[in-house]
């Protein structure tokens, strides 16, 4: 299927489309990411249409799910950093075991995060949207499919299972693996 710079405001837009996290966490303010900019006017070329309904941007669980991993992990490892070197644990994680409370200081994060999705608007996919006619397979075997023909990860090929399941035939993000994938048009920066 097609290949699209999200950058290009001429580039055509789906009906309805899986947002992947990648793009999501480049959407945060003061985010580092050198395409940002690009994203933002991206996200802003679909607001009106998803305000007229005349679009669908889904957000599967799985990327809602590793944007908050992301989010909250960043946090545990700015925490750990400012501790004292000579008596801190080995690392983050370590941390987090011995101080869980340690991980409420990132919920405002969250916080903002959500309500910076909430702009968008984006359409959280739910278990019974999962049943897009033509995929006889079970998600497990199309995980493994998307794993084993295109070497993705594992979080990467369950969200395009999960798109598949949808029965959604477009992808945005800003991850380059993504690219690989024949089954989907997939929107990304292409310079």
């Amino acid at each position: 299927m097609a290949r699209y710079d999200l950058a290009d405001p001429a580039a055509p837009l789906p009906q309805q489309l899986v947002i992947d996290s990648s793009l999501l966490l480049a959407l945060r303010p003061g985010d580092d990411n050198p395409h940002a900019m690009a994203v933002q006017a991206f996200v802003r070329r679909l607001r009106p249409y998803i305000a007229a309904l005349e679009m669908v941007a889904w957000i599967p669980l799985p990327v809602l799910q590793e944007c908050y991993h992301i989010i909250l992990t960043r946090h545990l490892r700015r925490v750990w950093e400012s501790l004292d070197s000579a008596s801190r644990l080995p690392n983050w994680l370590a941390v987090y075991k011995r101080q869980p409370e340690l991980l409420r200081d990132g919920f405002s994060d969250i916080a903002r995060f959500d309500d910076l999705l909430a702009t968008i608007p984006l359409t959280p996919v739910q278990p019974e949207d999962l049943t897009a006619e033509g995929v006889d397979e079970p998600l497990p075997e199309r995980l493994r499919y998307f794993i084993t023909t295109y070497h993705l990860l594992p979080q990467d090929a369950f969200i395009l299972a999960e798109t598949e399941r949808l029965g959604v035939k477009a992808v945005v993000t800003l991850d380059s693996d993504w690219r690989r994938v024949l089954e989907f048009d997939v929107y990304t920066v292409l310079a």
